[in-house]
């Protein structure tokens, strides 16, 4: 304690007799040239703030005006009634369910789309369907639900169906499901269905025909079944191409004509080939895949011929 006290008196007496420095010894006008020199250094970065100032003015101002003309863009929109429409489509060989503005469900089948506004407007409720969709349309009388496709135009108010509508397909089939709908077939004057009825329309020769039907068997496909019921070879493969996106070419088209009864679930197409081998008189030839001028893979291609006993 001696020791720290007889220090500390030692440094007060040092610093009273000799002070850090003397007022006499400052060069007032020296220390005032280097301040200056400071600030002329800082003057290009206070330069370079200014601008970058301005600049951030300038880009920020247009950006405002085109925030507020978006604004009453979309206000004016809102009043005329103008629909904003969105597409949505499933992959190949895979099923997506959209759930729409207005509550209605509808699973879209692979390589279909469908499209459809964020918002319904007031007097109807408009879509456009590509390919396949199985339909769950929310009752409401006042507002009814249309489908379109390139072929045909679908009323309904509050009911269940299944649309087949690939564009590059000539057949177009609708099964009802339940309830009641109109369609029309190009501009033809529209036909009722009742649950329990399918009507399939040939774009070629501009005829229908309307049957009745087991539904499920049309649209087990959006619960991941193929159902086949005495179909003809012709449509297994046409539904098995179009599922898992391959090309299926019958070699032998006396075979084209012959039915086929079965269920799959979950099956892949090596495996569903692969039954089809084992209980009809048939033999798949498999083609690799090849690149083409775009440098894309062309689509898996097998060949089928009868297989001689």
């Amino acid at each position: 304690m001696e020791n720290d006290e007889q220090k500390e008196q030692l440094i007060e007496e040092f610093l009273t007799k000799k002070p850090v420095f003397e007022p006499v010894e400052i060069d007032v006008s020296n220390a005032e040239r280097k301040v200056f020199k400071q600030i002329e250094k800082a003057q290009p970065f206070r330069r370079f703030i200014t601008y970058f100032q301005r600049a951030a003015a300038i880009l920020v101002l247009p950006l405002i005006i085109f925030s507020v003309y978006a604004a009453i863009g979309k206000s004016d929109a809102d009043e005329r009634g103008d629909e904003v429409c969105q597409e949505l489509t499933a992959p190949c060989g895979m099923i997506s369910q959209i759930n729409l503005p207005d509550g209605s469900k509808v699973w879209l089948n692979g390589g279909s789309s469908l499209k459809y506004p964020l918002k319904f407007r007031k007097g109807s409720r408009n879509v456009q369907l590509y390919g396949e969709g199985y339909f769950e349309v929310q009752s409401d009388k006042k507002n009814p639900f249309i489908v379109q496709t390139e072929q045909l135009y679908l009323t309904a108010t509050g009911t269940i169906f299944n649309i087949e509508a690939y564009p590059m397909d000539s057949v177009v089939c609708v099964t009802m499901v339940s309830g009641t709908i109109d369609v029309a077939f190009n501009h033809a004057t529209p036909v009722t269905m009742k649950a329990g009825e399918r009507v399939s329309y040939n774009d070629r020769t501009g005829r229908s025909e309307m049957t009745a039907t087991d539904t499920y068997k049309w649209c087990a496909w959006k619960d991941g079944l193929m159902i086949f019921r005495d179909d003809p070879l012709s449509y297994v493969f046409k539904r098995l191409a179009r599922t898992f996106n391959v090309d299926i070419q019958i070699k032998n088209p006396e075979i084209e004509s012959d039915v086929y009864r079965a269920t799959f679930e979950d099956e892949s197409l090596d495996e569903i080939l692969f039954l089809l081998e084992k209980t009809a008189p048939l033999h798949f030839v498999r083609h690799k895949r090849e690149m083409n001028g775009n440098n894309q893979y062309t689509r898996k291609q097998i060949d089928v011929y009868k297989r001689s006993k």
